[in-house]
C-alpha cells in the first residue's frame, strides 16, 4: 500500500510483539522542502475524508498498575523497552508541531499515565504550548497523592475510570485494584479544584449493569459526569467475553427505568446554560435525565452499535511515536523516526526546529489522508485492531 505521497507502508514492531503497518518518514522526504505539503504547510490539519482534526491523545506508556479484564490479558503484555518510549521533549515537538495545524486539545493517556515518572514536568511543559484543554485519563488509584500538584502543574481536567462501586466487583475486574484508594482519590481531585470530571464506566452484562443507576448518583451527587461505554472489540476480541455485552439501547432502557423519560441527546457534557459548560470534543453522546430537581447528563460511547465515524477529530500518539489515526486498526504513521532522524542529523547539517515541524507535520497530514470512514466493530466481539488498549489508552 502506498501513503497520499508516495511512502511505502510497512509493518514494524512497535507495540511488544506485535505489528503494525506504518507509514515511514522517507514519505515526508518526499515531500519537497522541509516536508511542506501543498501551498500553505499550516493549513488545519484534516484526513483524507475532509474531517478536522483537532484532538490527541497521547500514551505515556505501556505500563499499568492494575490488569482490567477487557484491557489487559491476566499475565500483562510485553513492556517496550525505555529507549522505545517517547521522552518528554519529543512529545513536546509533537505536540507543539500539531498545534500548528489545529489541534488545540490534548488528553493523556496510558497504560497508566500516573505511573509515568515526572509527570508532572510534562504536564507543565504541555501547559505552556497554548491548549484549549488539556485532561488526563486515569484509574485514580494515585490521585490521592497527584490531584493536587496535577492541578497546579496546569491539568484542566480529568476522566477516571470507575467501573462499579462495588469492592468485590471492583478487585475481580481490575484484578488487583483498591477501589477505597480510587474514591478517595476523587475526592482530593474535587478538593484540589477539579470541576466536571468525567466517570467512565465500561458497561457489562451481568457484571455491573445492575448498577448503572447507582453510579449515576453517584456521580451526580459529586458533580462527576457519568459516561457508560460499550465493550469494544480490541486485542483482536480475545478480551470480549461473549454474553457480556450491554449495547446503548439498552443502556438508556435502564436509565429510563431509573430516572423515567430521557432528555434529548446531544454532544455537550453539561446544560448550555450551565456557568461552567463542558463542549463536546469526545466521542460520547449525552442523554438528560433528572435528579434532584435538576437537569443532569449521563454521557454513553457507543462506538458498535451508534458508530461516530462521521464526526470523528481524534488521533492517536502511542507511547513509541506511532500517530494511530483511527483506535479500531492497527495502522500507524512513525512520527518518531523523523524525530531521532533529525536529532542525530543535527550534528553534521543544519537543522531547525521549525523543519522538524514541517516534517511531522507533512508525515501526519500524508498518513491521515488513508484514514478510513469508519470502522468494523461488532457486537459479537470482531472486527477490532490486534492491539490491546492499555497500548494505545481509550
Amino acid at each position: 500500500m502506498k501513503s497520499a505521497a508516495g511512502g511505502a507502508v510497512a509493518p514494524v514492531a512497535t507495540l511488544g510483539n506485535r505489528r503494525l503497518k506504518v507509514l515511514q518518514p522517507e514519505a515526508a522526504r518526499s515531500l519537497g522542502p522541509a516536508g511542506t505539503l501543498g501551498p500553505d504547510p499550516l493549513t488545519p490539519l484534516t484526513d483524507g475524508l475532509q474531517r478536522p482534526i483537532s484532538y490527541l491523545r497521547i500514551s505515556l506508556t505501556d505500563r499499568c498498575n492494575y490488569r482490567c479484564t477487557y484491557c489487559m490479558p491476566e499475565g500483562g503484555v510485553d513492556i517496550l523497552p525505555r529507549d522505545e518510549i517517547l521522552s518528554f521533549e519529543e512529545i513536546e515537538a509533537i505536540v507543539a508541531a500539531l498545534t500548528q495545524v489545529g489541534v488545540r486539545r490534548v488528553r493523556l493517556t496510558g497504560g497508566e499515565p500516573t505511573v509515568r515518572k515526572d509527570l508532572l514536568q510534562l504536564v507543565q511543559r504541555l501547559g505552556r504550548l497554548g491548549l484549549e484543554d488539556l485532561s488526563l485519563s486515569t484509574n485514580g488509584e494515585r490521585l490521592g497523592e497527584l490531584a493536587r500538584p496535577l492541578r497546579a502543574a496546569g491539568l484542566d481536567r480529568l476522566n477516571v475510570s470507575l467501573d462499579t462501586l462495588s469492592a468485590e466487583r471492583f478487585r475481580a475486574v481490575t484484578r488487583r485494584g483498591n477501589l477505597d484508594a480510587v474514591l478517595a482519590g476523587l475526592d482530593a481531585a474535587r478538593a484540589a479544584g477539579f470541576r466536571h470530571t468525567k466517570l467512565n464506566t465500561v458497561a457489562m452484562r451481568g457484571f455491573n449493569d445492575d448498577e448503572l443507576g447507582a453510579v449515576c448518583r453517584y456521580a451526580f451527587e459529586r458533580d462527576f459526569i457519568p459516561r457508560f461505554i460499550e465493550l469494544m472489540p480490541m486485542a483482536a476480541g480475545s478480551l470480549f467475553y461473549p454474553g457480556t455485552f450491554l449495547p446503548a439501547a439498552e443502556i438508556r432502557a435502564r436509565l429510563q427505568a431509573e430516572f423515567g423519560e430521557l432528555g434529548p441527546s446531544t454532544t455537550a457534557a453539561l446544560p448550555e446554560s450551565g456557568a461552567a459548560a463542558l463542549p463536546g470534543v469526545g466521542p460520547a453522546r449525552y442523554t438528560e435525565v433528572r435528579f434532584a430537581g435538576q437537569v443532569r447528563r449521563v454521557g454513553l460511547i457507543s462506538a458498535v452499535t451508534e458508530p461516530f465515524c462521521d464526526t470523528c477529530n481524534r488521533i492517536r500518539l502511542s507511547a513509541t511515536g506511532q500517530l494511530h489515526a483511527c483506535l479500531a486498526y492497527d495502522d500507524a504513521i512513525d512520527l518518531r523516526s523523523v524525530l531521532r532522524a533529525a536529532t542525530a542529523a543535527a550534528t553534521t547539517a543544519a537543522t531547525t526546529p521549525k523543519d522538524q515541524q514541517s516534517r511531522l507535520v507533512a508525515l501526519a497530514r500524508a498518513g491521515l489522508q488513508q484514514k478510513r470512514p469508519g470502522h468494523e466493530f461488532t457486537p459479537a466481539g470482531c472486527g477490532g485492531p490486534q492491539k490491546h488498549m492499555v497500548s494505545i489508552g481509550g
